[in-house]
Order: structure tokens, then C-alpha cells, then sequence
């Protein structure tokens, strides 16, 4: 018990030394992803991309905001962990993310929940990847907020330092949920 009350302050302490982000989606980050995305292939459709940009961008002010996000990532899932924060967990913002990218439906681009290092209790990630429909989740970009403290950030796949498979479950949307 002594042990886990000084985890604890030195976890809060750390914490408190860490520092809320500004979570805004400008007009560069909406062009940069935008751009990004139509990079995948000619065949995505310049409106289902900025579509997808748009919802990307807007659920991640909105769930930075909701889970209270601090930086760096790592210290936030510690206040998950210890029961301070709710959501905030990479899994969690996978399955945030998936839940309202499945709201739309592109023709042109697709959307999985990829896993790196699936089953390490300390190691795996989850994230989001899009891709152009006619071409398959290793040419897609990984959408990751989690990675700067409810920032956007992507990067495409194959550039990637994870080691990114598609989720076990993936396709099975009423089973798959953030542990």
C-alpha cells in the first residue's frame, strides 16, 4: 500500500508538471490532411476527403476536450490508469475515432482500427488508418491523436515506427471496444 500512495504522488506530481493543449483545428491542418489523403490515390474523391479531414480533425478538439488531455500522452494514460481521467488511452481514441468515421460513408476511402504489438499489455497501440478503397490498409495513413496529446498527427503507414496490423477484430464493430 505505501509503495502504490508513492506511485501515486510521483505520478501526480510528474502530471502536474505536464500541461493541457491547445486543441484547435485550423484551416493548415484541414489542407495538410486533406492533401494527404487525396495523396493516397487518384480514384479518392476530393469530397469524401475533405469530408473525412473534416470529421477527423473535428473529433479530435472534441475528444481532447472530453478527456481532458494532457502532455505528453504517456502521463495522461497514467491518470487513466490511476482512475483520474475516464478515456484518453490510444484504444480509446481508436475506437472514438472508428465510431464516427463508420457515421459516413465514403466510396472512395475506407477506415480500419489497426493494433501495433497487439496483446503487449505495456507496448500495444491502437489507431485509426484510411485508405483508398481500391487499395489496402498498408498504402493507408495512420491517424493518431493519442501520439501528441490530442494533437492531430498522421503519417502514412509504410513511414510509420509501428509495427501496425490490422485489429484481430476489425470488421467486428459490435465486439470491438477499447479493455
Amino acid at each position: 500500500m505505501f509503495r502504490f500512495i508513492c506511485l501515486a504522488i510521483l505520478i501526480l506530481s510528474v502530471a502536474s508538471c505536464s500541461h493541457s493543449s491547445t486543441f484547435t483545428s485550423s484551416d493548415d491542418n484541414l489542407e495538410r490532411l486533406n492533401v494527404a489523403i487525396l495523396s493516397l490515390s487518384n480514384s479518392i474523391s476530393p469530397e469524401e476527403a475533405t469530408q473525412t479531414s473534416e470529421l477527423l480533425l473535428s473529433a479530435t478538439t472534441e475528444l481532447a476536450q472530453e478527456y481532458k488531455m494532457v502532455s505528453p500522452s504517456k502521463y495522461h494514460n497514467m491518470l487513466v490508469i490511476l482512475g483520474l481521467r475516464e478515456r484518453g488511452l490510444c484504444c480509446h481514441w481508436a475506437e472514438d475515432l472508428h465510431r464516427r468515421l463508420r457515421t459516413i460513408d465514403p466510396q472512395s476511402i475506407k477506415f480500419d482500427w489497426v493494433v501495433a504489438r497487439h496483446g503487449s499489455q505495456l507496448r500495444e497501440h491502437n489507431s485509426v488508418v484510411v485508405y483508398a478503397a481500391n487499395s489496402t490498409w498498408q498504402q493507408g495513413l495512420v491517424f493518431d491523436p493519442w501520439r501528441k496529446a490530442g494533437q492531430p498527427y498522421w503519417i502514412l503507414i509504410e513511414r510509420d515506427k509501428y509495427p501496425w496490423h490490422p485489429h484481430p477484430l476489425s470488421g467486428e464493430w459490435d465486439e470491438l471496444h477499447c479493455k
